[in-house]
């Protein structure tokens, strides 16, 4: 592949467009989830068909993001990229249409579908229109943006839900997506592979990538609603690990839709595991601490999103200095430092929670968005940066799984954690009060709490039995809270140390065993191995 953009205006033009993509994206699953109960209100549905308007826009976003990437290698990247744009406008624009829920919900699965399109070839579109010394700083522009946009969703949601209507959070994706749709055709690089014969479409790996990390991200993702012991969580768990494992091995055919030899990069592989490691501390405390804003600080919905403000702004700031840091020195300090200082804001913030304030956040909330800033700017490209051009489609496509897989898990366990460390704190400190709840008051206080998690714990009306273990409901919150931002504060850790022990300036081959003399033979005659001088190829 080529890059055929030769104005600097076209190339920046190409980077709002795609950076505009990623941030609707981003903003639609973090708006969505705040209008849901005027949805299932709007068109009479319960609150257990709500969960599938996320669910059935999740699965088909993380299970086919690699499909995508693989298809921008194949086919084309602006042609893909604007199939799915276009998949994603009608989509929206039919959900904005939406009568009632079966119709709601399988347009959100056509809209999770064209996202899968989108997202994996806007960051190879980036990485080919601009050249390598600007990359990085054109990648973390979007990469900082993006975080910014998908930061402020619940604001976007709360606000367009409360004072326009639900279905407003549908639509406003429509003449974004024109407007970026009209931008890519103008200005971005078709990004069309080499001539000569093209490879098939890997079906099976197809379908079995899809099962299994759509079986993961199920159960994950719904394993505290169904139970984490029901055949229905444990029955999706072990098709999602089924389906990898199939996966692994299709893949070991020729034209795979996932060349697995991608990952001999070192700074590849790196780049995967620090995305999934952020995505878990990311995702996982974006969807805690809105609750703790709302629950124990007592902050109305649109006042918690703005509150939230310190951890974003800083995103926009830092992403452009982050990308200029990685251009000058390579990943491998950024992305350190990165980790090292989203470590110190999970910790800051768990030392911040006991004051049960706002203010005590702030530091904390301000090292998250420096920290995320950084990670999320550099990561991209020090992982696109080490793979050939011909295969930065699905490259960009199986980060982003990385990071959506991340999050599913990250959300998961850390709510996990959280509720059952809060459930068996407050049960002892209302037991130590020698305060005992009948099975009647337990369900008035779930139902009081579900309201609190809507509206505010200041907006919502205190029943008397509720106020005389407050202080105890409280205070469980605050030690679940500090419990499961230490656990973020150690992965971050983690992040720091495999980033230090595996990204570096030059990427070189991680050294593994060959197999046989079949597959080294395939693995360095079609360009993908070092060959006799165990240097990488060359990826201009």
């Amino acid at each position: 592949m080529a890059a055929t953009v030769t104005t600097d205006r076209a190339r920046w033009l190409t980077l709002v467009a795609m950076t505009l993509a990623n941030s609707m994206i981003l903003v639609d699953q973090t708006a969505v989830p705040i209008a849901i109960p005027r949805i299932v209100d709007g068109l009479g549905g319960s609150l257990e068909a709500g969960q599938w308007i996320l669910v059935a826009n999740v699965l088909p976003l993380a299970g086919l993001m690699v499909f995508g990437g693989r298809l921008g290698d194949l086919f084309g990247l602006r042609r893909v990229f604007l199939i799915g744009a276009i998949g994603f406008t009608v989509s929206s624009a039919l959900a904005g249409a939406a009568q009632n829920m079966p119709w709601l919900i399988t347009v959100r699965a056509t809209q999770g579908i064209g996202a899968a399109l989108m997202m994996p070839t806007t960051m190879a579109i980036v990485s080919l229109t601009f050249p390598e010394k600007d990359r990085g700083r054109a990648l973390g522009l979007m990469a900082g943006a993006s975080a910014f946009f998908a930061a402020i969703g619940p604001v976007v949601g709360g606000v367009l839900t409360q004072y326009v209507d639900w279905r407003a959070v549908f639509l406003v994706n429509v003449p974004l997506a024109l407007i970026l749709v009209v931008l890519t055709l103008g200005n971005a690089p078709a990004g069309d592979p080499a001539p000569g014969p093209r490879a098939g479409i890997d079906v099976r790996g197809v379908v079995a990538f899809a099962v299994g990390i759509g079986g993961l991200t199920l159960g994950l993702g719904q394993g505290q609603a169904w139970g984490w012991t029901s055949p229905a969580t444990l029955g999706a768990l072990v098709v999602g690990a089924a389906g990898l494992l199939v996966f692994v091995r299709v893949e070991r055919r020729p034209n795979p839709l996932m060349r697995l030899s991608l990952f001999r990069h070192a700074n590849f592989s790196a780049a995967n595991i620090s995305q999934f490691l952020a995505g878990i501390v990311e995702l996982g405390s974006a969807f805690l601490l809105p609750y703790f804003l709302l629950l124990v600080i007592g902050l109305s919905p649109a006042a918690a999103g703005l509150a939230l403000i310190p951890a974003t702004v800083p995103i926009i700031v830092v992403a452009p200095l982050a990308g200029r840091w990685f251009d000058r020195a390579g990943g491998r300090g950024p992305l350190t430092v990165g980790f090292l200082l989203l470590a110190a804001s999970s910790f800051a913030l768990a030392i911040g929670f006991s004051a049960e304030s706002l203010i005590a956040l702030v530091p904390g909330l301000v090292l998250q968005g420096i920290a995320l800033g950084i990670v999320l700017t550099v990561n991209d490209p020090t992982g696109i940066n080490a793979v050939p051009e011909d295969d930065r489609g699905q490259a960009s496509g199986v980060v982003d799984t990385s990071e959506q897989l991340g999050g599913a898990i990250g959300i998961a366990l850390l709510a996990m954690l959280f509720h059952v460390f809060y459930w068996h704190r407050f049960v002892d400190l209302v037991g130590s009060e020698g305060i005992t709840i009948s099975g009647e008051e337990f369900d008035r206080g779930r139902e009081f709490v579900m309201r609190a998690e809507q509206e505010g714990l200041g907006q919502v009306h205190v029943p008397p039995f509720i106020r005389d273990v407050l202080a105890e409901f409280k205070l469980a919150h605050v030690e679940a809270y500090q419990l499961v931002f230490v656990v973020t504060g150690v992965l971050a850790l983690l992040g720091a140390l495999v980033c230090f022990r595996m990204v570096r300036r030059e990427d070189r081959p991680v050294r593994s065993r060959i197999f046989s003399r079949r597959s080294r033979w395939s693995w360095v005659t079609t360009g993908r191995g070092p060959s006799i001088t165990r240097k990488p190829p060359v990826t201009r």
